[in-house]
């Protein structure tokens, strides 16, 4: 992940794509589930439990406390420093013994964070129905995006300046990782019940929607979001919408090794007449490496 923000960020398309874009002077943004990707936070996405595991999992930790004397390392709560006085005072013999007292102790709590975390995931669903994403990447000369996203180096790439007073404003970078990121998980919700963690807050929901597999890491990613305004019961499918540029902002293209001269010929002509201030590249292969440089 790149250590500061980009000015300027790339797209990646085939030579169809290409021209709607510049054509229509505009970019698509979508929202998260159209991208297809199965790990993809979206609409549909839910916590890893149900409320009967919530009550178990805190049950489980409070044993543990109580047994195995695990030492509580979040912040101490009325529910912690119970559970140490009945240690102390050795209540109870076996977790067996315990286990009903603490599921009438933990229950009503348990309840209770149920309906937090219910109203946290209908803010998420809320969210990601009205969220557009527009996904680019930070350099023209990346092979693997060149390969996936531009046809095999057949398509182009454009280069678009942007951050504060741009279409493209705050980008954030996606983060890659070994695991999945969850909206919220079994064992976030313990470590907020025993004072370990904040209880999660829609003030994250961008962070969530920039964690992707480590496979896709060569992808150098980054995101820009906006919001759009969408009725509850619409079609997802068309969770999606054009945002217009002004041309200053589109600074240079780049056509891949293998783009045809049809099409250089054809949107050589259309950048001319349309972004005269855009400057265009070449793709030149290096000798005697996998790289590519671009020349004007």
């Amino acid at each position: 992940m790149a250590s500061s923000k980009p000015v300027t960020l790339v797209k990646y398309c085939d030579i169809d794509t290409a021209l709607k874009i510049l054509n229509s002077q505009s970019l698509r943004w979508s929202a998260s589930h159209l991208y297809n990707d199965p790990f993809e936070l979206n609409y549909r996405s839910d916590s890893d439990f149900t409320p009967d595991q919530l009550l178990k999992g805190l049950i489980k930790e409070a044993l543990a406390i109580l047994f195995d004397e695990l030492a509580p390392t979040g912040k101490r709560n009325k529910l912690i420093a119970t559970i140490l006085r009945w240690r102390d005072e050795e209540r109870f013999e076996t977790p067996e013994n315990a286990e009903a007292t603490l599921k009438k102790l933990l229950l009503t709590m348990a309840q209770k964070q149920q309906k937090r975390i219910q109203q946290y995931l209908s803010d998420w669903k809320t969210f990601t129905r009205t969220t557009r994403i527009c996904s680019l990447c930070d350099r023209p000369d990346n092979l693997r995006n060149w390969q996936r996203f531009a046809e095999n180096h057949s398509g182009i790439a454009l280069r678009f300046k942007c951050g504060e007073n741009t279409t493209l404003a705050k980008p954030q970078a996606v983060s890659y990782n070994n695991a999945p990121i969850a909206i919220t998980s079994l064992k976030e919700q313990v470590s907020v019940a025993y004072g370990r963690s904040t209880e999660p807050s829609s003030s994250n929901f961008i962070q969530l929607f920039s964690h992707k597999s480590s496979v896709d890491s060569d992808e150098h990613e980054w995101r820009c979001f906006s919001r759009e305004k969408t009725e509850v019961d619409s079609d997802p499918q068309l969770w999606y919408s054009t945002r217009r540029f002004p041309i200053t902002e589109l600074e240079s293209i780049y056509f891949g090794l293998m783009t045809n001269d049809k099409d250089k010929a054809v949107i050589t002509q259309l950048i001319k007449s349309n972004y005269p201030k855009t400057k265009i590249f070449y793709a030149e292969s290096q000798a005697n490496s996998y790289t590519v440089r671009f020349l004007s």
